[in-house]
């Protein structure tokens, strides 16, 4: 599973994203270079420097399957701001061929365009006949399935992203011990599930950017969700337990969203996004995407006397 071209840039590198029609000299049609969209979220960093912090050699969808990806970096908290894909509020971090960037100080090139399309006809297709068009709706077609038995994706997590071998065999233990629980019909490491009886009934809490809010414990957290571990049908992640107790703050609502691997937008409710709190991929095979954590606002409470 190596990548098909010569890897460039790894964690810690400072890169520059290259002028815009540089990068637009790389796109198709549809504006995407294997099949990952430019998108019209990315055009206003064209010419900024930012470290690389992983190199996205995979990604889970959905918490779920794994899948490859060649030639891509993660940026340094580089998130779309999903305006132009209809407020979208996920916060993806955003990935980066390694065709979109060049080493700090490199000279500009003179590039042949694969397909003629502007600036303009990037943000036509962000929202196409009432669909939606980004990274997060396409990353399947712009990856591919990588199995479980590939050795080389665990390698790889410690050659090229450089994890720590503590981290490292903890996720890997992980990751066995789930494919187990698979095969034998058993609950999945962490997995938290509730008596199953909880009414819906919503929080009044209504939090905004800036509230400094307290994660409940993992028993009255319990107390919320049904038999699949979900609260109104979203999940509460293994990796969430680890921010039990923890005093945070919050970084935004989420009142919509588009979901994975679909043209679809849905709205949500009751939901925010705490700063730091993502997901560190130790229970997802090492996933780099360090997608930031839904909370429910019934599994918070406020800080009492707590400024913004």
């Amino acid at each position: 599973m190596a990548d098909s071209k010569q890897t460039k840039f790894f964690p810690g590198d400072t890169v520059e994203v290259r002028p815009l029609n540089e990068i637009l000299a790389t796109l198709d049609g549809n504006g995407t270079l294997d099949k990952l969209p430019f998108m019209p979220e990315m055009s206003a960093l064209a010419g900024r420097q930012f470290r690389v912090t992983s190199r996205a050699f995979k990604t889970c969808v959905d918490d779920a399957e794994m899948r490859s990806i060649d030639n891509t970096v993660f940026l340094d908290e580089v998130r779309c701001d999903g305006k132009a894909h209809g407020g979208c509020d996920k916060a993806c971090l955003i990935f980066w061929k390694e065709e979109w960037l060049r080493p700090v100080g490199a000279k500009s090139e003179s590039l042949t365009p694969t397909a003629s399309i502007s600036e303009a006809d990037l943000s036509k297709l962000a929202t196409r006949d009432g669909k939606f068009f980004c990274q997060s709706s396409e990353i399947v077609n712009a990856s591919k399935p990588l199995p479980f038995w590939e050795p080389s994706q665990y390698l790889l997590d410690l050659s090229y992203n450089r994890i720590s071998i503590t981290r490292w065999l903890k996720s890997l233990g992980i990751a066995v011990y789930n494919k187990v629980a698979h095969v034998t019909g058993r609950k999945s490491w962490r997995f938290i599930a509730g008596p199953g009886t909880y009414n819906g009934t919503r929080s009044d809490l209504n939090l905004q950017p800036g509230d400094v809010v307290r994660v409940k414990s993992l028993s009255e957290i319990q107390q919320t969700l049904d038999a699949e571990g979900k609260h109104n049908h979203l999940l509460f992640a293994p990796s969430m337990t680890e921010f039990c107790g923890s005093v945070m703050r919050v970084q935004k609502r989420v009142e919509k969203i588009i979901l994975e691997a679909t043209p679809r937008q849905r709205e949500i409710k009751d939901t925010v996004l705490l700063e730091g709190a993502v997901c560190d991929g130790v229970c997802h095979r090492m996933c780099p995407r360090q997608s930031l954590l839904f909370w429910r606002e019934c599994w918070l409470e406020k800080v009492n006397g707590a400024t913004n």
